[in-house]
């Protein structure tokens, strides 16, 4: 395995940040998006290389969706939405440069903050994590489930995508009997619907399509206005925002903290992250920098923390960190207390990897995609389009070399543009594949040892603790849904 500090390694993670970063500022293509597309390519490279390039996507990616509100009031990411109209506000009374400064300082500081206690809350989880057994693991998984279906805006709308990503889950050969199950008799869905497709059909394919379909492609571009030039961006980005960090270093640990904790729920995510925080800062009578501060600075602090249950107990912590769960299991590298005995080196390297990015690369790259994609969104729509419907193609026929897939991710495609015309989330058809199979695994596993003895779940202090937890999140989920209806 490749070192981080090889020249590939960081090429790699410089390369990744800027690709995340003009995703994330194109409104349209989200970092989910942009993780998809790459996760084909990723897998012809050297986990070290894979991986630092992933981090960086992953970090830049989030920050970046400011710059589509700064310009033209258009989140690129659905956790910039948090705060769209006072970014924008700022960057037409005082200068994008500056709006786009707080959507990138803070942003790293918040990282950075995030990183410290990924460290040392996966290290943590993880020692706890090896006393576990299959029932531990079953409510823990469940408890990913629970959250992953109330996360959702629409509680029944949710559950169907959950459900549904779970049946996709099933298609291929039964774990416990070994017998072929919903594969229609066709010799290439044995092994299952490859994830890396699905997610390619869902998020590329099904983006592309929907774009087409409500006449985006017919659009004219746009670029971003006055950015100013030389000594005067350089002052208005960096310095400006700085001071404004130093003036309220409360705001950025609170903003931090809250979204390394909402980070932590499995999926609940960055999104959830910059609307709570940016919704305290409201409510705390804070002004529009710091509203966009406290945003900016949970949002990126959120996804170190959906990587602590995703290093530590292998459960994602959103849609990105399920994309990641996937590419490791797809490299043969399994995501638990485990990876820490068998590859702590490899863990290391993304705890490093996470730092950097964070000190060194988020602030600069931040910079210079501004510059960049004022150039990129004058592309007109129908083109850029294109160049993606392209790229999912690609990467997806480049995955298992099958013209199969090609069709497989069509129809996907297709069915994905029905799922986000209805209003059903995909987040939660993706978790569903990747927490599906793992509650049938543990559930199977601990139904056999038992000789299907129900009462086996609840032997033990932890397994009882946890599935206390899942009543409690179900009661608690229910009481606030039910509460904020009549207040409705």
């Amino acid at each position: 395995m490749t070192n981080l500090f090889s020249w590939e390694s960081i090429l790699a993670m410089i390369l990744g940040s800027l690709y995340g970063a003009l995703f994330g500022a194109l409104p349209g293509l989200t970092a989910t998006l942009a993780l998809s597309l790459f996760i084909p390519f990723a897998l012809f490279l050297d986990p070290g290389v894979a991986f630092s390039a992933i981090i960086g996507i992953t970090a830049t990616a989030i920050f970046a969706g400011d710059i589509g509100a700064v310009a033209v009031r258009i989140p690129g990411t659905p956790a910039s939405a948090a705060y769209t109209e006072e970014i924008y506000d700022i960057g037409q009374e005082h200068s994008p440069a500056y709006a786009l400064g707080i959507a990138s300082i803070p942003s790293a500081i918040g990282s950075l903050i995030g990183v410290i206690f990924l460290v040392v809350g996966s290290l943590a989880l993880a020692q706890f994590a090896k006393q576990f057994s299959s029932f531990e693991y079953f409510w823990l998984v469940l408890l990913g489930v629970v959250s992953g279906i109330f996360a959702s805006e629409s509680l029944w709308k949710g559950t169907i995508s959950f459900a549904l990503g779970m049946l996709f889950a099933t298609m291929g050969v039964d774990p416990a009997l070994g017998i072929p199950r919903f594969n229609f008799d066709n010799p290439n869905l044995l092994g299952g619907l490859d994830f890396i497709v699905a997610l390619i059909a869902f998020f590329g394919i099904s983006e592309v399509l929907e774009n087409v379909y409500n006449g985006r492609a017919a659009e004219r571009p746009v670029g971003l206005t006055n950015l100013g030039a030389g000594k005067s961006i350089a002052h208005e980005y960096f310095v400006k925002t700085w001071q404004l960090c130093v003036a309220n270093p409360w705001r950025l640990i609170r903003s931090s903290l809250m979204g390394t904790f909402i980070g932590f729920l499995p999926g609940a995510g960055s999104d959830l992250a910059a609307w709570v925080s940016s919704n305290f800062a409201r409510m705390g009578g804070g002004n529009k920098e710091q509203v966009t501060l406290e945003g900016t600075t949970s949002n990126n602090a959120a996804v170190a923390g959906t990587w602590i249950p995703a290093l530590a107990l292998g459960i994602p912590g959103d849609t990105l960190t399920a994309i990641i769960l996937g590419m490791f299991l797809t490299l043969g590298i399994t995501p638990g207390p485990d990876l820490f005995t068998k590859n702590f080196g490899f863990v290391m390297q993304i705890y490093t990897a996470f730092f950097l990015v964070s000190v060194v690369i988020m602030p600069v790259a931040g910079y210079f995609s501004a510059l960049v994609v004022n150039q990129m969104m004058r592309i007109p729509m129908r083109v850029l389009l294109g160049v993606v419907a392209g790229l999912c193609l690609v990467g997806t026929y480049a995955i298992n070399n099958n013209p199969f897939d090609l069709m497989v991710v069509v129809v996907l495609g297709a069915f994905g543009l029905m799922l986000r015309k209805g209003g059903f989330p995909l987040g939660q058809l993706i978790l569903g594949m990747v927490l599906g199979p793992l509650l049938e695994q543990y559930m199977t596993v601990s139904l056999t040892k038992t000789n299907y003895d129900l009462g086996a779940f609840f032997s033990r202090p932890v397994a009882i603790f946890l599935a206390i937890c899942n009543i409690l999140l179900i009661a608690a989920m229910i009481y606030l849904r039910t509460r904020g209806t009549k207040k409705a």
